[in-house]
């Protein structure tokens, strides 16, 4: 009987699948409306879009992504790094495959990172090779690399994206363990050119010693300005009067708006994120759809959709949005 419920299920979900990937691609607009519903319990204003993420939805609708597509791409994008000059931000590449049969695992060094192109937060993080299960890494590369991501997700940009799977540097920074468990993030929300605000994310166990990591994602977040002055009065569910850690200011904090600025100007809105890594600026990726918003206040959302100036916005030529 179990069995038999398990069999109806997936022939369900499949099929849910199918007809949401559908839709997306048949009747954009009525499936954004459904998304923003589902996602910010919401109605979805496309005629007169004010906050941001109204006008994100009208822009993954009506604007020109093409760009979107090879700069979310996390192989492609090393070039449009290296084309804006900033070549010496990137973390080392030690290889890109189409399959993880085709991993030559003896090659790679003792420490180094595994992630897909198209993946969120899909990434396996190896400080000793030796104990990586290889199995187990190749099953769950093979499920992510098969995963065609950004149709039920509405983020029409990344369905194209081809799906690769990439090793790079891994970087590690002992000086920031008095304040978090992994890497700091530092995640600048930039509008035409100019970064607004900084997300910066820390504690965060998404990421595996050893072997590919089972438990659920969780970090700790707090927002600063461009001056370092923590602004928690923008957050939805701000940290309570305990609230003890306060990041110190990256050192290379002047550079990093430099860099921001440099790979965000030929975008209406994007995300730069970005690492400090012993003194040193590293690239983490560019982000145009990040997730579901509902982590900054309803107020500082429409702060934030003000800076979108959707009269400057390259339409789509396209007749479908993928």
């Amino acid at each position: 009987m179990k069995s038999e419920l398990s069999f109806i299920n997936k022939i369900l979900r499949l099929f849910s699948r199918l007809f949401h990937s559908v839709w997306v691609v048949l009747f954009p607009v009525t499936y954004a409306k459904y998304y923003h519903k589902l996602t910010y319990s919401a109605q979805l204003n496309l005629n007169n879009p004010q906050d941001y993420n109204e006008k994100v939805q009208w822009l993954k609708l009506y604007s020109d992504t093409t760009m979107w597509t090879i700069a979310a791409d996390k192989y492609k994008v090393r070039d449009y790094v290296s084309q804006c000059g900033l070549k010496q931000i990137l973390t080392e590449l030690y290889g890109v495959w189409d399959r993880p049969e085709d991993i030559d695992f003896n090659s790679l060094p003792n420490k180094f990172v595994l992630k897909t192109t198209n993946g969120c937060g899909k990434n396996i993080l190896v400080h000793n090779k030796t104990k990586l299960d290889l199995l187990e890494t190749k099953r769950v590369l093979k499920k992510w690399v098969k995963d065609r991501q950004g149709l039920i997700s509405f983020q029409p940009h990344v369905w194209n994206i081809k799906r690769r799977i990439i090793a790079e540097e891994l970087l590690e920074d002992n000086s920031a363990n008095d304040f978090s468990s992994s890497l700091i993030d530092y995640k600048f929300f930039c509008f035409h050119g100019e970064p607004e605000i900084i997300d910066v994310l820390y504690d965060r166990n998404n990421y595996v010693i050893g072997k590919c990591n089972k438990d659920g994602a969780s970090r700790k977040e707090m927002l600063y300005d461009l001056n370092w002055n923590i602004r928690p009065e923008f957050l939805s569910s701000p940290p309570g009067s305990d609230f003890q850690v306060v990041i110190p200011k990256p050192k290379c904090l002047p550079e990093m708006i430099s860099i921001c600025r440099i790979l965000s100007e030929p975008f209406i809105q994007v995300r730069v994120d970005l690492y400090e890594v012993n003194g040193k600026v590293y690239f983490g990726e560019l982000t145009f759809t990040p997730g579901e918003m509902n982590d900054f206040t309803n107020e500082y959302l429409l702060y934030l959709g003000s800076k979108i100036d959707l009269k400057r916005v390259d339409k789509r030529k396209t007749i479908f949005i993928v």
